[in-house]
């Protein structure tokens, strides 16, 4: 008689779960790359590239609920991943929820720093691209919900990466609140277009995206 399979420990339990929304996660950011890719397609290299000016996009204004206490580092998980598009890397950030209470990010759109082996890249922030998927802007990320910071990477021509060990992004939102997200194995460095131009990141505020 064959004995019936092992149910899996609540450990087990808890590690396929965070498997299964990290999978979840990488999912929902590269489909939002790809739908972002086609608009980067009829743009071209940005003139940022190539030293020129490009205005910054407005950030739309914030919906839903109107406040909630702030999060704390430990009522949160994330992870960060990207993909070509027209010399660029584009994709973001997610930010899930996983506590069982609404909580609030601090306003604005985060600082971010991305590093490889503890190194930190030298990249020059920016607000929002044009190409980033319109949504409304919400600080209050409801149990379970994940807010993403999209990204978009241009002109990299540091030191080399090996993307087998891929970076990390971290995003400081006012002066407490520090997210750690690891890259995911669709990660790149976008093409060097000349190093006397800054390697520049866009990135937008939070949208909930569930």
């Amino acid at each position: 008689m064959i004995a019936p399979p092992r149910p899996p420990s609540p450990d087990e339990l808890e590690a396929l779960i965070k498997e299964a929304r990290a999978r979840q996660l990488r999912r929902r950011l590269l489909a939002a790359a790809g739908v972002a890719i086609a608009a980067a397609v009829s743009l071209g290299v940005y003139a940022v590239v190539t030293g020129g000016k490009v205005d910054r996009a407005k950030e739309p204004q914030s919906a839903g609920r109107a406040s909630a206490s702030l999060c704390r580092a430990s009522q949160l998980s994330a992870s960060a991943g990207w993909q070509g598009a027209t010399q660029s890397m584009l994709g973001g950030a997610g930010i899930t929820n996983t506590s069982d209470t609404a909580c609030s990010l601090p306003a604005g759109r985060p600082a971010v720093r991305i590093t490889w082996q503890g190194r930190t890249l030298t990249v020059r922030e920016r607000g929002p691209s044009p190409v980033f998927p319109v949504q409304k802007a919400r600080r209050v990320i409801e149990p379970h919900a994940t807010a993403t910071i999209y990204l978009q990477w241009w002109n990299y021509c540091g030191r080399a990466v090996d993307l087998k060990v891929p970076p990390v992004v971290y995003l400081r939102f006012g002066n407490r609140l520090v997210v750690r997200a690891p890259g995911s194995e669709q990660w790149g460095v976008p093409y060097c277009n000349g190093p006397r131009a800054p390697s520049t990141l866009f990135v937008s505020g939070p949208r909930i995206t569930n």
